[in-house]
């Protein structure tokens, strides 16, 4: 009976002993662990972010480049020359229709 007794406070310090050990081993591994994870973390978050600064930037780009169209279109020397083209008679020297008012007779 003793040595069941002996044999039971043993067991009973080891598992104490690995009671705490155990916590503490996973309390440090976790402490190691936090800041490898925050650096992953952050370095997502720039890739990321560097990703959509170059997205913004190509659209700002292709901004810049539309409002160079419209000024290009909207010159006046492109519409002189559409309306040439177009034969729109734009410098042509305008024709009577309708004679207008009393005649001089």
């Amino acid at each position: 009976m003793i040595d069941s007794v002996q044999n039971e406070s043993v067991k009973s310090k080891k598992h104490g002993f690995l009671g705490s050990v155990m916590p503490l081993a996973l309390m440090g591994l976790l402490v190691c662990m936090a800041p490898v994870y925050l650096q992953n973390c952050i370095n997502r978050l720039y890739g990321t972010y560097y990703g959509l600064r170059e997205k913004v930037n190509l659209l700002n780009r292709e901004i810049l480049l539309q409002e160079f169209e419209i000024n290009k279109l909207t010159s006046l020397e492109y519409l002189a020359d559409f309306a040439e083209r177009a034969e729109l008679g734009l410098y042509d020297v305008p024709m009577k229709i309708m004679v207008t008012g009393e005649s001089n007779e």
